[in-house]
């Protein structure tokens, strides 16, 4: 009946091999290999989780995986801030997969592989959501991109938290609009001379700079990220 059919549209909630415990979560009948999505009222969390790994990189299965989820939350329209977060210790997003980026053999493959990256990332800029970047640690290359993509970052006080676009190193640059976000954000020079050095910064130098709104302990990173993204609505 009609108190059916309300049932079935509520927001819910796919975590991998895992309970919540939490009688306002439901499982959702999609499951997705490196990323879990919870909904909660009106929040949307994004779980960066990649299997069989170390760490999280964002390759084709997992951007067009979080191509998916960010579409998944922009079709509830109760769903009003989003966070991204990683379930990985010390790491929240290394970058690109090198292998992939290995793989690139002409301008058109490399074009449209930074193309892809730059759409979804606009998605994510141009949402109208409260987006905030939870930071637990490494934050590279892509990872970065993706973060200068939210409207807020913030980040946890250990020394494994080290943002930057170490692209050059390889030869590259940022291809998924980290080239214009990141001087907008650090400032002109600081931004430069991350892009220009493929320098790595600590959590601290990136509040000074502005690259990171806040800092937290890192055993209330998401709790506090949580109230940030509540006291903004």
């Amino acid at each position: 009946g009609d108190e059916a059919a309300k049932r079935a549209s509520r927001p819910c909630l796919f975590m991998r091999g895992r309970r919540t415990g939490r009688s306002n979560y439901l499982r959702t009948a999609r499951e997705m290999s490196a990323l879990n999505l919870r909904i909660e009222k009106d929040m949307a969390i994004i779980e960066f989780d990649q299997p069989d790994s170390k760490v999280n990189v964002l390759n084709k299965d997992t951007m067009q995986e979080l191509d998916a989820a960010i579409d998944a939350v922009l079709d509830k329209s109760e769903i009003k801030a989003l966070l991204i977060v990683s379930k990985k210790e010390g790491i929240f997003i290394a970058g690109a997969d090198i292998k992939e980026v290995e793989d690139i053999t002409s301008a058109g493959d490399a074009k449209e592989m930074a193309e892809k990256g730059k759409a979804f990332l606009d998605k994510i800029n141009d949402s109208g959501l409260v987006t905030v970047a939870v930071i637990n640690g490494v934050c590279l290359g892509g990872g970065l991109e993706l973060a200068l993509a939210c409207k807020y970052r913030v980040a946890g006080f250990g020394d494994k938290v080290k943002l930057g676009l170490p692209e050059v190193k390889l030869g590259i640059i940022p291809g998924f609009g980290g080239t214009q976000r990141l001087p907008r954000i650090a400032g002109l020079t600081r931004g430069l001379n991350m892009i220009l050095s493929g320098e790595m910064i600590s959590g601290r130098d990136a509040l000074k700079c502005g690259l990171v709104d806040r800092l937290f302990p890192e055993v209330r990173l998401v709790e506090n990220s949580v109230a940030i993204a509540r006291g903004i609505l």
